[in-house]
């Protein structure tokens, strides 16, 4: 079980690994981008999701926004109650918007900019106490399993950037005197 509850573990190092120069732990970039895409399944799995009401079809992965299918169940309620077929377009709209917010957010996290993943991870937190209220719990759990590999995502991020930044300041030649 080598890192999966995010303990560390010793590995032995290997001669690829002697030659190079102190510099960030390798496990940090691959942690972050792994975080980082996680927006990008929530998105796609949402997008599934959104096309499967729309066809009529039964079902719903675990992953997904639980947000875009309250509106799609809304607006299925809508329509079932006399409403034109035609708000279907809110739906589409609406899950379309945030379909595309998560995959700009898992863009910016896989550049690994910190705010992306706060940004997403606080939606996703909001999104999970949706599912809670709704009562889906098997999806609550996913969301929370998402939400682990999320900040799993974020904390190598963070890493990376406080090394970068430790090496930045300390690689900064000093100012020239002041003449006066």
């Amino acid at each position: 079980m080598s890192n999966l509850l995010g303990l560390e573990e010793k590995r032995p190092i290997s001669g690829d690994h002697e030659n190079q120069g102190p510099g960030p732990d390798p496990e940090w970039q691959i942690r972050a981008k792994r975080g980082a895409n996680w927006f990008y399944w929530i998105a796609a799995l949402s997008v599934i999701n959104s096309a499967a009401f729309l066809s009529g079809a039964n079902f719903h992965f675990l992953a997904g926004l639980g947000l875009t299918e309250l509106v799609d169940a809304i607006v299925g309620e809508s329509i079932k109650q006399g409403s034109p077929a035609a708000i279907n377009a809110i739906s589409v709209v609406f899950d379309l918007a945030a379909v595309i917010s998560f995959a700009l957010t898992g863009y910016f996290a896989n550049k690994l900019f910190q705010t992306a993943f706060i940004i997403g991870i606080g939606a996703y937190v909001f999104d999970a106490l949706i599912v809670l209220l709704i009562g889906d719990y098997l999806m609550v759990a996913f969301h929370a399993f998402a939400l682990y590999g999320i900040i799993r995502g974020f904390l190598g991020c963070r890493e990376l950037k406080a090394y970068e930044k430790a090496n930045t300041v300390a690689s900064t030649p000093p100012l020239p005197p002041a003449f006066a």
